[in-house]
């Protein structure tokens, strides 16, 4: 299974404050009652009220159980302390290709990050600002990324997750001002609050929401978008600069009976790669001009090797769930009598690059 997209990012509690700001709760859904046959097009203020009503009128997941193709994307923006805070999500999938994406943008201050996942297949990609990047993934599984969050989201509820949520009974008594075009079935509903301007985008007969924007007029923004259909399609590219595995091992030894010891286990969410495409080195000098006293190739699982000056080193790498295969929660011990201060890296031979160089 590849990284997950939130694990690469801090947690942070400016979601929250987002969410407060643009009066955003609850789960986002589909409408669960048809309008009218003489009231679908275009819509009444009374008919969309009614469907506003609802309390869970408009779900994500029933949107991810009703569209083998869906993309939902998301723009959140909001001043703290004269500072321009924005967020973008976009998360998307293609069961027709067992292909998923996660993207994500942010700002803050002079701090930024845009990156992107595509994963599903032996193969992954992974864009960083505009660049891709190729994956690999030994153990491909597809999983609905619109559950997937849902279930991280319950498990962290503190965590930076994608705004999937829209509370539409707090917009259920409005004046509405709609438009339409009968040809395409698309409607725009445009309201006001007292203190939001709200509009709302709706397509089909009957009519199903797939646009939200929010303003305050203070800075405040959310906007929410949803996409089905062959332009929420997925692809893949190919022959793109590899990246490496992203697995950096502790570099916190310990002294017992003048005997040096690395001892930990591989973080959960990395990609699951074969034993005999990563080694384990001993590295002198720096991280750009280093030479390895030692290594180890995983596919040995266990070695130790005495050189010249009388040190040895060994190694050992425990295939914890006995996949076969390097990944999360595997456990590693490097021992050494040597004295030489080095660093514990790991290079990726597929990638031809050590796992702890930036991309």
């Amino acid at each position: 299974m590849t990284d997950k997209l939130p694990d690469l990012f801090v947690r942070t509690l400016l979601v929250g404050l987002i969410l407060v700001s643009c009066s955003l709760s609850g789960c986002l859904e589909v409408p669960l009652t048809e309008c009218p046959e003489d009231d679908c097009f275009p819509l009444s203020s009374e008919s969309l009220n009614a469907i506003l009503s609802l309390p869970d009128s408009f779900n994500v997941l029933k949107l991810a159980d009703d569209f083998d193709k869906l993309r939902i994307e998301t723009s959140s923006k909001i001043e703290i302390q004269n500072e321009v805070v924005s967020i973008d999500w976009s998360v998307g999938k293609d069961e027709s290709a067992n292909l998923s994406s996660i993207a994500l943008r942010y700002n803050i201050g002079n701090a930024a990050v845009d990156t992107e996942v595509i994963e599903g297949s032996g193969i992954t990609n992974v864009r960083v600002g505009n660049v891709w990047f190729e994956g690999r993934d030994a153990l491909p599984e597809y999983e609905d990324p619109f559950y997937e969050i849902a279930r991280l989201a319950s498990e962290d509820p503190d965590g930076l997750w994608p705004p999937f949520s829209f509370d539409s009974t707090a917009f259920d008594d409005i004046e509405w001002q709609i438009t339409g075009d009968l040809l395409s079935l698309q409607q725009v509903a445009t309201g006001t609050n007292g203190t939001h301007t709200i509009i709302l985008e709706l397509i089909g007969a009957p009519p199903m929401i797939v646009g939200i924007e929010i303003y305050d007029g203070q800075g405040s923004d959310f906007s929410l978008s949803v996409e089905t259909g062959d332009s929420a399609s997925i692809y893949l590219q190919e022959n793109l600069p590899r990246t490496a595995v992203q697995f950096i091992p502790e570099n916190n030894s310990i002294l017992y009976d003048e005997i040096k010891i690395w001892s930990s286990t591989i973080s959960e969410g990395i990609s699951e790669v074969e034993p005999s495409e990563l080694e384990f080195h001993a590295r002198v000098g720096s991280l750009n001009d280093s030479e390895s006293l030692s290594q180890m190739n995983f596919g040995d699982v266990f070695t130790n090797v005495s050189l010249d000056d009388g040190t040895w080193w060994e190694f050992y790498w425990m295939d914890v769930d006995l996949d076969d295969l390097v990944s999360g929660g595997d456990f590693y011990n490097i021992r050494t009598n040597s004295t030489i201060d080095v660093t514990i890296s790991v290079f990726d031979i597929w990638a031809n690059k050590w796992t702890d160089d930036l991309l």
